[in-house]
């Protein structure tokens, strides 16, 4: 019995001793900082919520021509401009200005168009180093969410 207790003692003063290294962890970047630039969209999800169980459809091949390419442009002033309008819904329409919810951790990305804001989730932070981005459009029927695309862009 002794044994015993001096193995678990002596595996416990073992494990005890081991300190996790600490180093650097590389370099920061700061959230959402790398929205500036052109962005063009390279894929499309399509989820039903309306289902039980909702269902999502890869549909990228509806925006895959050279002239149905969504492109976007982000400006440091704040401002997005349209350079290249793709098909189906509108989201962003020609232009307007752009902020986060939140500047430090963004989770939404605001648009404004005129007086219409557009709330869109995003799926990733960008950061500078990133080269893609999405962004969640929902779409309801009746008050109830009915259909949400995930769309990805890629840094151009």
């Amino acid at each position: 019995m002794k044994r015993i207790a001096i193995i678990i003692t002596s595996a416990l003063m073992i494990l005890g001793a081991c300190k996790p290294e600490v180093g650097p962890m590389g370099t920061s970047y700061e959230a959402g900082a790398g929205l500036l630039g052109t962005w063009e969209l390279t894929n499309a999800d399509q989820t039903d919520l309306s289902l039980p169980v909702p269902e999502t459809r890869d549909i990228s091949s509806f925006y895959q021509g050279a002239s149905q390419k969504w492109v976007v442009q982000f400006n440091q002033d704040s401002t997005y401009v349209v350079n290249q309008q793709g098909p189906g819904f509108d989201v962003f329409g020609t232009g307007g200005t752009w902020s986060y919810d939140t500047p430090e951790y963004p989770t939404e990305l605001h648009l404004t168009q005129d007086t219409i804001v557009t709330v869109l989730p995003l799926g990733n932070m960008p950061r500078t180093i990133d080269q893609t981005v999405s962004l969640v459009y929902s779409r309801e029927r009746c008050e109830k969410p009915s259909v949400s695309y995930e769309l990805t862009f890629t840094r151009k």
